[in-house]
């Protein structure tokens, strides 16, 4: 691709804006007769008014020889299929030699069928649409940032009514229904030896989409109901926001490898909101505020690593930073808090192992969907981000999160069936192929990023969510629209990871001399397969509500380690089953309130009485409330148990051979009601085991278990309560009688209230088997009745 020069660039901007009123007009021109002419008026610009409708079997782009193609381009009516589009153009040059245009575009529809590589016949990426109408103005002045050889545009307007779709083999999803307002003044545009970069020193404005709807129907092409009922589309929901932000882009010709495009850009978002809506219910992220620099992003039509025809974008570093002042769920406009993410991706090696940051975009999607859909061959390298959460003023902090990876994605838009013994689901289906990957959290630091680093990462198990995880994966996850009623989500889902290695509770891969090996407790030699049918995903009044329809799944630990991932001690094989129908999982706004820690009590006073601590933990924090219902065994895949094996024979590399041991097992765990009280003839399932945690950051209380010097050389005696203070140290001190100033001072942690109950839980029966004897039965049935367990936990830093 030539460089720009500052002749050639003006040039082309020329021709440019001529060819854009020009054709228009050389297309629709009519001849005026002398009574017409008659009222023709002198008055200063020009008004444009013109039918447009435009064809294309192709628009192409070439690379170093490589081609992508647009194809079946149209624009025209979007309601009048075949007919144009009105557009009213009014054109003045000002005094100042500035172009005014002040516009009005109705109904009118861009589309492309379908978007292809050359090299890649009979697949395609899929095709775009877009329906809008838009009045506007915009004010185009010679002289940009940097002298009087650059323009600066000066824009508002504003788009009702619009569409914008995504299509593959007649199946689409799209933003129904979107009302956008933009205002941006004093955006220049200048040649910078050879760059062409845009400044906009502030762009503002606001959004609204009605509706995030799908069709599974072809001849539903772009209209909101369903033309065989009349019904509105399903939805996945609305979305409305506003923004207010600055940037700065380069475009620079050159790709990673000759031709093609480098695009450079910094953003500063000075504030935004971003708002879910859910029929009449909102998940809200209010106060945005943030930059990210975007550096050598580079552009080329190329082949990936299986030497693929591919539209590649390969990185060469992004980083930025992100705060969401609140999050509010569910009526009221409670909040969970705040939450900031700092990030850096950037070429890094794992575990021996370089990776960067590409993703080669192809056509094609998963190949029993049909000819259309995408195919994105990625590779990522988070090499550190920082994720921190703050309640009531109280901040802890995931440190030092790193991620990286490397395999297929595909997308398809797919309705409901089974092709070539691939059974899709209505919505849009995003599949994962040898995607091989892996994550891992140094540790917390609570109150500051100068706070030392801390365990703790555990707790995050109660969300499914492991300090460390490697594995790799293969599967499916489709959302469709609509809810358990109305709009909202439902998901349908297989995932398989093999060769995985989880940390249930791991040390720090970096304590500041450089990245280590973690040690910890792990799940090594995993195979997990999970599959869930019907779940859907709400917000409701109450909060957000996720109800699986039905899930099954097996996770088959090969051994569970101590100390080293690979090569730590094992307690040998263990197997978990789980089938569950009607289970849900409910996230409310705000923890546990106040608490009597300890004690018994509902005010401070009778809480110290019974010698209970008495904490306000705020409104703030997060409520977890899980209700599983494990079903009763319906196959020998579909059902709750549990497997220990241990003393397996070794093949001739020392692995161990599954199944070769001996085994304890718990099978067809089940819950139940306690009895058939609808008279069906079968007992009641419907309570299941019901948990709820109540998570706050908080002030707590430590004190310390021996006499003498700690880890860090803090010496106290046993009993005395540990106190923060910056001027010490280590950053704290021991106390034996705290002042109440000094009970301000308490370390930061995690507060957990926990209860958990059932009415009746068992065991079908439990065996004992030998490799060679076989299963013997040792206990037939056991039932445990009318659980109810509550606890306060608290985790904070350990020197």
């Amino acid at each position: 691709m030539p460089g720009i020069t500052k002749q050639s660039f003006r040039s082309e901007v020329s021709w440019l804006l001529i060819m854009t009123l020009s054709a228009p007009v050389i297309a629709d021109m009519q001849s005026l007769d002398d009574d017409e002419l008659a009222d023709i008026s002198g008055q200063s610009g020009i008004t444009l008014e013109m039918e447009l409708g435009m064809t294309a079997d192709r628009l192409s782009y070439f690379d170093d020889g490589n081609g992508i193609y647009l194809e079946d381009f149209r624009v025209g009516s979007a309601s009048r299929p075949g007919e144009s589009a009105a557009h009213v153009i009014r054109v003045d040059i000002t005094e100042d030699a500035a172009l005014n245009l002040n516009y009005l575009v109705e109904d009118r529809r861009i589309e492309f069928g379908d978007i292809r590589l050359a090299g890649a016949p009979g697949i395609g990426m899929g095709g775009v649409f877009f329906d809008h109408s838009l009045q506007g103005s915009l004010r185009i002045s010679p002289g940009g940032a940097y002298g009087s050889s650059g323009y600066t545009f000066d824009t508002a307007y504003t788009m009702t009514g619009a569409r914008l779709g995504y299509r593959t083999n007649g199946n689409e999803v799209f933003l129904d229904d979107v009302t956008l307002d933009v205002e941006a003044f004093g955006i220049t545009l200048d040649v910078v030896g050879n760059t062409l970069e845009f400044n906009a020193p502030r762009i503002t404005g606001s959004y609204d989409v009605g509706a995030i709807r799908y069709s599974g129907n072809p001849v539903n092409h772009g209209n909101s109901f369903d033309v065989a009922t009349g019904q509105a589309l399903p939805s996945y929901g609305g979305l409305s926001g506003t923004f207010d932000l600055s940037s700065k882009t380069g475009i620079t010709a050159g790709g990673r490898d000759g031709e093609g495009f480098r695009l450079d850009n910094q953003a500063t978002i000075n504030s935004a909101s971003f708002i879910y809506h859910d029929d009449s219910n909102m998940l809200a992220f209010r106060d945005i505020t943030g930059h990210y620099n975007v550096n050598d992003l580079r552009m080329d039509v190329t082949t990936d690593r299986f030497g693929r025809n591919a539209l590649g974008l390969t990185l060469g570093s992004l980083d930025g930073e992100f705060n969401i002042g609140r999050i509010e769920m569910g009526g009221g406009g409670k909040s969970l808090g705040e939450v900031n993410v700092s990030f850096m991706l950037r070429d890094h090696t794992y575990n021996g192992r370089s990776y960067t940051n590409a993703v080669y975009v192809q056509g094609g999607g998963h190949p029993d969907a049909g000819p259309q859909g995408l195919r994105l061959s990625a590779e990522w390298s988070l090499q550190l981000a920082d994720l921190s959460y703050t309640e009531d003023g109280n901040r802890v902090i995931f440190s030092g999160l790193q991620s990286w990876g490397q395999g297929d994605v595909t997308v398809n838009v797919t309705r409901d069936g089974e092709i070539n013994g691939t059974h899709f689901y209505d919505g849009l289906r995003i599949g994962f192929e040898d995607v091989n990957a892996g994550y891992r959290i140094n540790g917390l630091r609570v109150g500051g990023d100068d706070a030392p680093l801390q365990g703790g990462t555990e707790l995050l198990l109660a969300l499914g969510f492991y300090p460390a995880y490697e594995f790799e994966m293969d599967g499916q996850v489709t959302l469709g629209a609509g809810g358990a009623s109305g709009e909202g989500l439902t998901i349908n889902s297989d995932i398989h990871i093999r060769n995985g290695q989880a940390a249930i509770i791991a040390a720090p891969y970096d304590e500041g001399e450089g990245e280590i090996s973690q040690k910890g407790l792990w799940i090594s030699d995993l195979s997990y397969d999970s599959h869930v049918r019907d779940m859907t995903i709400d917000v409701t009044d109450e909060g957000l509500d996720i109800i699986k329809g039905e899930a099954w799944s097996m996770m088959d630990v090969g051994n569970l380690r101590v100390g080293d991932k690979a090569t730590g001690a094992s307690f040998g094989r263990f197997v978990l089953q789980k089938y569950e129908t009607g289970s849900s999982m409910t996230i409310v706004p705000g923890g546990a309130g106040d608490v009597c820690a300890g004690g018994s009590g509902s005010t401070p006073a009778d809480c110290t009485a019974s010698g209970g601590l008495w904490e306000a933990r705020g409104e703030e924090g997060i409520t977890i409330r899980l209700k599983q219902i494990f079903a009763r065994a319906v196959s020998d895949t579909r059902k709750n148990a549990f497997t220990w094996e241990t003393n397996r024979q070794t093949d001739s590399s020392g692995s161990p051979i599954n199944n070769t041991g001996t085994r304890l097992v718990l099978n067809d765990i089940h819950t139940s009601d306690g009895g058939d009280f609808d008279g069906d003839g079968v007992d009641d399932n419907a309570f299941g085991m019901r948990t709820d945690l109540s998570v706050d950051v908080y002030q707590t209380k430590v004190v310390k278990k021996t006499d003498g010097a700690d880890a860090l050389g803090v010496t106290g005696a046993r009993g005395d309560e540990k106190i923060m203070d910056a001027a010490a140290a280590a950053g704290y001190r021991y106390v034996s009688s705290p002042t109440a100033t000094e009970l301000e001072n308490r370390p930061l942690g995690f507060a957990v209230q926990a209860r958990s109950r059932f009415k009746e839980l068992s065991i079908n029966n439990i065996d004992l088997v030998h490799p060679t004897g076989g299963p013997q039965t040792a206990v037939y049935g056991v039932k445990m009745q009318n659980f109810d367990i509550e606890a306060n936990l608290t985790a904070t830093p350990i020197p």
